[in-house]
């Protein structure tokens, strides 16, 4: 399993000390810390095509805040399909390598975070929340999300206490349950496989940014699913 850390820029900032959080909370308390993502694809960001209504289209960001870089999320190319049909990792059995996620797509128009109960293949998950912020850019080929720290805390690592997190972007035409055959399954994930994540710090102010690659027997064909590039971003903002 492959793995890389790019960082782009890089600004210090003072880090404030901010209270911790319950786990998952319904209404999360704001910090004064966010996360900015953005993924781009080749053609246009689509959950639903008029010319194809068979086609639905699902666009994850994957988070893992364990504190530990050698477990995160991978793309789910093979049965069991993760338990979730698009996201797995090396110990998905116990629900290790995610802990939180965002989904955008015609169930979630608006984009919403879900997080990731204790339990087995990433099953329990929290009520969704919206995120702060979800913007459709770059004259629709693109999606940019904004999350606050307090959406991401789990009760091990609290808003104030996320050090770094695992990342991944993963997009697909169908959401599979076990060993089932769906005709035409794409999905895409960050590296020549599918099978890259990034390992983000979070203690300053930073931009991480960088093209996504595809091997030669993984390139998606839907343009609406193949990933491009991408930009996470760790800000601190006075106020909301």
């Amino acid at each position: 399993m492959l793995k890389k850390i790019v960082i782009i820029i890089c600004v210090a900032v003072v880090l404030s000390t901010l209270t911790g959080c319950a786990k998952f909370p319904s209404t999360p308390a704001v910090t004064n810390r966010q996360l900015v993502i953005t993924l781009k694809v080749r053609g246009s960001i689509n959950p639903l095509d008029a010319s194809q209504p068979l086609i639905n289209r699902h666009y994850f960001v994957a988070i893992d805040n364990d504190n530990d870089p050698n477990t995160g999320p991978l793309a789910a190319l093979y049965p069991p399909y993760g338990g979730t049909g698009w996201v797995t990792s090396q110990n998905a059995q116990a629900s290790v390598g995610l802990t939180s996620f965002i989904q955008y797509d015609a169930q979630n128009p608006e984009g919403y975070v879900y997080g990731v109960l204790p339990g087995s293949f990433f099953l329990n998950r929290t009520s969704p929340q919206p995120t702060i912020r979800t913007e459709i850019i770059e004259g629709g080929s693109a999606i940019r999300f904004t999350i606050d720290f307090s959406q991401i805390a789990t009760t091990a690592i609290p808003a104030d206490q996320i050090q770094q997190l695992d990342i991944n972007f993963i997009t697909t035409n169908a959401l599979p349950n076990g060993n089932q055959y769906i005709e035409g399954r794409e999905i895409d994930g960050l590296g020549p496989a599918g099978q890259d994540y990034i390992t983000i710090s979070t203690n300053t102010d930073r931009a991480f940014t960088d093209e996504d690659t595809d091997a030669g027997n993984f390139t998606v064909t839907d343009s609406d699913l193949d990933i491009v590039s991408w930009t996470i971003e760790v800000q601190t903002v006075s106020s909301r």
